[in-house]
């Protein structure tokens, strides 16, 4: 990308995540991009088309994920609970501009949730195939998958809003105590 159109989208990101898609106007972005206007419609033609080019910057390898698991239940969803994580944290302006007007970006809702919506197939097949290898108890994939993610999507969405107000536990400890209590569930016979 050029470095041009990286400014403008760092620009754009900043002022929609502050004032929200309404109130921002291309001249602000130009401005504070430090660029022509007619820059940015030459390169992006609007301001949607600004949205759409911060959207498709964002697309993880979901399936690098999973090949880097090892048999270990605890450690394996320790890490994809790591990444998963990780890229909500990637895609945390996104997530809160649409938070702010999830009206008018649809398109930015669609895109933040296909990320969790495409992990948590993932997560159903490496869970099944633990089941079939006797690790878990089987028949409840979907179910166990919808709780890890919304566990980790809770935890990612509480600090967005609260910070550390209410839960002080850092990432790292709640990662491994979340993930912990989650094993021992799936475990149990």
């Amino acid at each position: 990308m050029r470095p041009t159109n990286r400014r403008i989208l760092d620009a754009a990101m900043q002022l929609l995540v502050k004032k929200g898609y309404h109130a921002t106007t291309t001249k602000e972005i130009a401005e504070k991009a430090n660029v022509s206007e007619a820059t940015i419609f030459r390169n992006f033609k609007n301001k949607q088309g600004l949205v759409e080019a911060l959207l498709s910057q964002h697309s993880a390898n979901r399936n690098r994920i999973f090949e880097q698991t090892e048999g270990d239940l605890y450690k394996d969803l320790l890490h994809i609970g790591t990444c998963l994580l990780e890229e909500l944290e990637q895609r945390k302006d996104l997530i809160k501009i649409s938070f702010r007007e999830p009206a008018m970006f649809q398109d930015v809702i669609n895109h933040v949730t296909e990320y969790p919506q495409s992990m948590k197939q993932l997560l159903v097949d490496y869970l099944t195939s633990m089941g079939e290898k006797g690790a878990i108890q089987t028949g409840d994939e979907a179910e166990h998958a919808d709780v890890f993610i919304s566990m980790i999507f809770g935890y990612f969405v509480h600090r967005l809003h609260l910070g550390d107000r209410v839960i002080r536990t850092p990432q790292e400890k709640m990662l491994e105590h979340s993930t912990a209590i989650f094993v021992k569930g799936i475990t149990a016979r």
